[in-house]
């Protein structure tokens, strides 16, 4: 893989918003420091982010552009943001076997902080059976 995965610069944050933006991922609350980036030569070709709250820390707005996605790279970052995150990080997604490959485990029961982006999902027609909040322990 010829991919560098690195915090993200100021140069880097529009770019990344607006592929999130086009993948219609979380944007709720972004800040530069939260993300890393995947580039290949310089360009951006994957990212994703720490989101903390009081209550727990979140893998969140995880996104390969479609040419590079099924090799790895959405691997690598999230790979890279549990060696950056706390002991503990969680993750609401709707592609549980995807993070569960990383170690992730289903809740029943999770920081009700983790609600709004369960509702998140849920705008895009996701139903509650589709959504799965993860949680994973180093």
């Amino acid at each position: 893989m010829n991919t560098q995965i690195t915090p993200a610069i100021e140069t880097d944050l529009d770019q990344v918003l607006f592929l999130a933006k086009s993948f219609d991922l979380d944007l709720n609350d972004c800040l530069l420091q939260q993300f890393v980036v995947a580039k290949k030569k310089e360009t951006i070709i994957g990212f994703g982010r720490l989101r903390s709250y009081p209550q727990c820390t979140e893998v969140a707005t995880v996104g390969v552009i479609p040419e590079e996605r099924n090799k790895g790279i959405g691997t690598a970052i999230v790979r890279e943001l549990i060696r950056l995150g706390p002991a503990e990080v969680y993750v609401t997604c709707v592609i549980p076997n995807f993070f569960r490959t990383l170690g992730f485990e289903t809740l029943k029961q999770y920081p009700p902080v983790l609600q709004k982006k369960v509702d998140f999902c849920k705008l895009y027609d996701f139903s509650d059976e589709q959504i799965f909040v993860m949680k994973l322990k180093k």
